[in-house]
């Protein structure tokens, strides 16, 4: 139990781990800006804004995004989906000058022609859950998209994205708030959200000075800071994991101990036997050892088993929601039955050492 405890645990850690490189990849050397007002959009990026970053010394390119919910209905969702329009020449430059590592590349499929509208390209993940793929109908909003492309899996924000031409998405950011209808408000180059690609190192600083440079009333985060909240985020989590895991290891490793006391008491004749016809304390030591990790290594082996068949029926209980929960690696697996092995052997270890130091005499007498 304590090894299949641990396992688990381990799996849920290294897929929220996964999930945190790939979001620091993505958005390492990216300084995100984001209009506030919540759901009211009354501060949105203007062209201007916009400007002043290009022209900020250190900013290599402003990547720009009309980002809203998929479904304005849903609920709370554990791994959240997006609309996200974007401008295609404006979204492939960035590609090109962020991390190659990052690239959103194309699992099946094409992007959308110059003037096409009505069209969509999926995350993983979206496409997992709402069971679509090239050629379906993407309803969103309601709005159809014909799906021309889906993206390879990243583990990153992406996968939860649907994008779409940033036209398509300025007329549903319009169509969902009635006081932007209400105030009239000229939305033909407005955007909710914008990323400036900088020169390495340079996140902080650049971070610093365009917060002095843009209006009031923008949310920016730089590079650091996203790597830095993640970082401890993901700290937190392994601690609470593998603490929980530990535990259930100490008592699984309890459960050792007292199987091999058992042993010990019940073969106490044999032990004597042994000894009398020459058997050395060593010999004794050895003999018991080994077995506890044999013990050890059958019972890792078990709840390793064990472990990666509840992994796959959680894991196709939470594909439905689009977003596997754990990630079983080789590192884990390896380690896991690693662990189970030398913690058998460590739990036998007082036992096979009594074994080894029993009187011959006393043990003979022993029934």
């Amino acid at each position: 139990m304590g090894i299949l405890a641990f396992t688990v645990m381990g799996a849920m850690a290294e897929k929220f781990n996964r999930l945190i490189a790939g979001g620091e990849a993505y958005f390492a050397n990216r300084i995100a800006v984001h209009s506030t007002g919540g759901a009211l959009r009354l501060n949105l990026l203007g062209p201007e804004d916009i400007e002043v970053m290009k022209r900020t010394p250190g900013v290599r390119h402003v990547e720009t995004h009309i980002m809203m919910a998929l479904d304005e209905t849903a609920g709370f969702e554990l791994a959240p989906r997006f609309l996200v329009g974007i401008n295609l020449p404006n979204f492939a430059r960035a590609q090109l000058i962020g991390d190659e590592s990052a690239r959103l590349r194309l699992a099946r499929g094409n992007w959308w022609r110059p003037g096409e509208r009505q069209v969509a390209v999926l995350g993983s993940a979206v496409a997992h859950k709402m069971k679509l793929d090239v050629g379906d109908t993407l309803q969103a909003r309601g709005r159809d998209f014909r799906v021309v492309g889906v993206l390879e899996e990243t583990l990153s924000l992406p996968d939860g994205w649907a994008l779409i031409p940033e036209e398509d998405a300025r007329e549903l950011l319009l169509e969902g708030s009635s006081l932007l209808q209400a105030l009239g408000l000229e939305l033909e180059r407005v955007w909710t959200n914008a990323y400036a690609l900088v020169e390495p190192g340079m996140g902080d600083e650049l971070t610093d000075r365009l917060a002095h440079s843009l209006r009031r009333g923008y949310l920016l985060h730089s590079p650091e800071q996203l790597v830095k909240a993640a970082g401890t985020a993901s700290s937190v989590l392994n601690a609470a994991i593998l603490g929980s895991g530990a535990i259930a290891v100490i008592v699984g490793s309890l459960a050792v101990v007292n199987t091999m006391f058992f042993a010990v008491g019940e073969r106490t004749r044999e032990i004597g036997i042994k000894k009398a016809i020459g058997a050395g304390r060593w010999a004794i030591l050895r003999e018991f050892l080994a077995e506890s990790v044999l013990i050890g290594f059958l019972g890792g082996l078990l709840g390793l088993g064990v472990a990666a068949g509840l992994i796959a029926v959680l894991n196709g209980y939470a594909a439905q929601e689009g977003t596997p929960v754990f990630l079983l690696t080789p590192r884990l697996a390896l380690g896991a039955l690693g662990f189970a092995t030398v913690l058998g052997g460590a739990a036998g270890a007082w036992p096979a050492w009594r074994a080894a130091n029993l009187d011959p005499v006393e043990a003979l007498r022993a029934i």
